[in-house]
């Protein structure tokens, strides 16, 4: 049995619930769940499992500075559009790169395990704690960067959740491998894929100095390499006729102030 508590005392954050430290034995180190309650007077419509948790809600808790500021953004489209919204987000911890990359060239066990895990235990213990229905409600899995690869591979294993909001995937980890398990999506499932013009700037050096050319990408610049990694992605769901919608930002960084703008035209259309 997961406890949790109250989030914080402030009243912004009054539906905001955070589970005790939820330890991996494997990684040698822990997630928590944090939970956003909807109107518990109202039938769930939709349940959205998200990832790097830490980055939804609260800018102090935010790895660098950037937050979706999630909460303001979903009360207007639960007004506009009568939905209510549960949200069960899974922090991300300092072993990240190994926790959150399903498409690894070694060892993937870590990464499928902490997948299937939110699935059987993770989700469950959030409908139990709070007595939640969620029968009828509509499933998304949200994840920016790698948390975008979490959310694809989320969707592959568990395919109930047909809704993947995809941002800015960090495809050159276990490149190719994304694009190999990209035929294993369901067929009834929709890939909102979105990625920004300018977010080379995330890596430390040129990349032609870091990854292989065989991978046959646009290496001319970072920008245009990290562009052309999602455009393979975009390519290979259109080639497997996976019912998808993608943009591209111009201006688009690699942070949650852009994934915010984006994410309000997913509530938009769906």
């Amino acid at each position: 049995m997961v406890d949790f508590s109250i989030y914080s005392q402030e009243e912004k954050f009054n539906n905001l619930y955070l589970s005790e430290e939820i330890f991996d034995e494997e990684l040698k180190d822990s997630n928590k769940i944090l939970v956003r309650i909807p109107n518990l007077q109202k039938p769930i419509s939709d349940v959205m499992v998200s990832f790097d948790g830490q980055n939804l809600f609260d800018k102090e808790t935010s790895q660098f500075g950037f937050y979706f500021n999630l909460e303001n953004l979903i009360k207007s489209f639960e007004e506009k559009q009568d939905k209510n919204i549960l949200i069960i987000a899974i922090t991300s911890n300092e072993k990240r790169q190994t926790q959150y990359n399903p498409y690894p060239r070694g060892n993937s066990k870590v990464c499928f395990k902490h997948l299937k895990k939110i699935h059987s235990e993770f989700i469950p213990a959030v409908i139990e704690n709070f007595n939640l229905n969620t029968t009828n409600a509509k499933r998304h899995v949200l994840g920016a960067s790698m948390g975008g690869l979490m959310a694809l591979k989320f969707s592959i294993i568990n395919p109930e959740f047909t809704n993947v909001i995809c941002l800015s995937p960090a495809f050159w980890y276990g490149f190719p491998g994304i694009l190999k398990d990209i035929p294993n999506i369901g067929e009834n499932t929709f890939i909102h894929l979105y990625t920004g013009k300018k977010e080379g700037h995330i890596f430390g050096d040129k990349v032609r100095n870091i990854f292989p050319s065989e991978w046959k990408l646009d290496f001319s610049t970072n920008d245009n390499f990290y562009l052309s990694g999602v455009n393979a992605i975009e390519l290979k769901l259109s080639e497997n006729n996976i019912s998808h919608e993608y943009f591209v930002e111009e201006d688009g960084l690699h942070n949650e102030e852009y994934w915010r703008k984006n994410l309000i035209t997913y509530f938009q259309n769906n």
